[in-house]
Order: structure tokens, then sequence, then C-alpha cells
């Protein structure tokens, strides 16, 4: 039987897990997943993981594994296998770094690629922004600024404060 009641201020005071703010952003991105998925995978021949690594250094131009890995919130070697398939699709090639490193670049194929991914993944973006106004979308755009300056600010204190979790230490 679903819980039904008032609740002010769901946000600030989460009685349900669907009050909570992550819990409905989740929503929101996993609802556009499949749109997504089909039109990286069926219109393009690349996964997601491939496009945000694409879009990143065409953003912020050549950089190293590592940075990409930073960026992209994964670990190195799930880069490292994306990294491969990008550069078998020809869309991203390395080049000599600083150093002993090497950077990884966008191809003109990549270029092409990107712009035209872009392009769709805009007017999907598009779409689901057509339902706010000019005003609402303003005011969505800085509260979402605000809101990830403080989860990076959270994340950084966190990162100083608490343990990594150990997931690889036996448990006993």
């Amino acid at each position: 039987m679903p819980l039904t009641r008032e609740n002010p201020d769901p946000l600030a005071d989460p009685q349900v897990v669907s009050d909570l703010l992550l819990y409905r952003m989740a929503v929101i991105t996993r609802s556009t997943s499949l749109p997504l998925v089909r039109l990286f995978e069926g219109e393009f021949g690349i996964t997601r993981r491939h496009w945000h690594m694409l879009a990143l250094l065409v953003e912020h131009g050549a950089m190293p594994s590592s940075r990409l890995a930073t960026l992209c919130w994964l670990d190195r070697p799930r880069v490292s296998r994306a990294v491969s398939g990008l550069i078998q699709k020809g869309l991203i090639t390395r080049q000599a770094g600083a150093g002993r490193t090497q950077d990884l670049m966008v191809t003109e194929a990549g270029q092409q690629l990107y712009a035209r991914a872009m392009r769709r993944v805009g007017a999907l973006n598009a779409e689901l922004a057509c339902t706010l106004s000019l005003a609402e979308r303003q005011l969505l755009d800085g509260m979402l600024t605000r809101l990830q300056a403080h989860v990076a600010a959270i994340s950084e204190q966190a990162a100083r404060e608490t343990p990594a979790a150990g997931r690889n230490k036996r448990r006993g």
C-alpha cells in the first residue's frame, strides 16, 4: 500500500525514497538511458562510455589517459579498454605528451562523429528542457551550478576525512 502524506519540503526533509534529490535525478538520468544507448550504439556505433570520453577529449583537448580517467570517474583499466575501442574505430589517436606520457587526441573522424552526435543529443536535451520556461531553465541552470560546486566541496572533504572503503580487503 503506497504511503500518502503531505511533505511541505521533501528535498530538505525526505521521508521516502522518492523525496530524495539524488533519487529523483537518477530517475531522470536512467529514464533517458535507453534512447541514448540506441542513439549511440545504433546510429553512431559507439557506447555511452565511448561518447563520454570522446566528448571530454573534444571539449578539454589532448590529455593523458590518467586525466581522462579522472574526468570520467572511471578506473584506468576501464578507460584503457574504452580508449582501445576508440582508437580501433579511428576516433582518437595517441601522440607523444609531456615527458614519457602519451596524450590522447581526437581525430578528424572523431570530431565529425562528435558534431553529429552532439546535434542529436542536443535535440533530446532541448526536448526535455522545453517543458520549462526560459526563466525556469535559467533558474535551474544556476541551481545545478551551485549544487555541482557544493557536491565537489563535499567530495573533497570526504576524501580528506574518510578512509577508502577497502573493497578489495577480505571481510571476516
